[in-house]
């Protein structure tokens, strides 16, 4: 024979978790639409800034968050792999760009072609590598967030769009960088 009681709060257990999976799914169903305040709330948390300057990562990268500099902007940069220093950049370090001009000079005082040190001593804020296969020709691009200003800005815009950019490393202890830049009738 089987006990009453038994079969009552087997059958209420049920009920109650048959109630909250259909609660649930409405309230999922309801805070889809695009437009709803619980999804853009959402949103807004995944790039809401905790400090000035801090950018947090979003929910959905495994990258790290970082500060972006008190009077500088986050900038992107893709070089190819070995122009990039090979993946050995990491976020935090400092790097120097040069610039090989190949269709017009960006100083006048530089015949063409030239190879010329743009920027010195940037800070990297975050590297995104992706090195070639075992046996494949080094092809890959690196993606470089560097902190910038302005005009270092615009001429990491005009190398990128027009000529072609090397990174190297700096040292912690680098000292300012000047070069007079290399031509045909200079480069040995």
């Amino acid at each position: 024979m089987k006990n009453p009681t038994k079969s009552r709060s087997t059958l209420l257990v049920a009920v109650g978790a048959g109630v909250f999976l259909v609660g649930t799914g409405l309230a999922f169903v309801a805070t889809r639409d695009s437009g709803s305040p619980a999804q853009t709330n959402v949103a807004a948390a995944a790039t809401t800034t905790t400090a000035p300057g801090y950018v947090a990562p979003r929910a959905e990268t495994p990258r790290a968050g970082f500060t972006i500099p008190p009077g500088f902007q986050a900038m992107a940069v893709q070089v190819p792999f070995v122009q990039g220093v090979a993946g050995y950049a990491k976020a935090g370090d400092h790097v120097n760009v040069y610039g090989a001009f190949k269709n017009f000079p960006a100083n006048t005082a530089l015949p063409n072609p030239a190879a010329k040190l743009v920027l010195a001593d940037v800070e990297v804020l975050a590297v995104d590598t992706a090195a070639p296969a075992a046996g494949e020709a080094p092809v890959a691009a690196a993606t470089y967030l560097l902190a910038v200003d302005g005009t270092q800005a615009e001429a990491l815009v005009y190398l990128q769009s027009f000529e072609s950019a090397y990174l190297t490393l700096a040292r912690d202890d680098q000292p300012s960088l000047s070069t007079p830049g290399r031509t045909p009738k200079n480069a040995a």
